[in-house]
């Protein structure tokens, strides 16, 4: 079946993206940060309910080196703003 024109319930990918993030741009930095460790939290239980625990704690996602000169400059930039060394 083609349909001609979408139900009007359908929504383009940027609206419900836009409509899923809402509450979490207005949301303070503290209420972030609950929600940043909720996250944690499941992410762990997930893991830890998986066939392989260590082999996903243990892995490690390395920068790509470009983002790793990328902070360096950032760093670099900072110690001198602060007058550092």
């Amino acid at each position: 079946m083609v349909l001609a024109k979408l139900p009007g319930w359908v929504i383009d990918d940027a609206t419900s993206v836009r409509r899923e993030v809402e509450a979490f741009e207005r949301a303070t930095s503290t209420e972030r940060w609950a929600a940043t460790l909720l996250c944690a939290r499941d992410a762990l239980w997930a893991v830890r309910l998986g066939h392989d625990p260590g082999r996903v704690l243990d892995f490690e996602d390395r920068l790509a080196p470009a983002t790793e000169r990328a902070f360096e400059r950032l760093r670099a930039r900072t110690r001198r703003d602060r007058g550092g060394s």
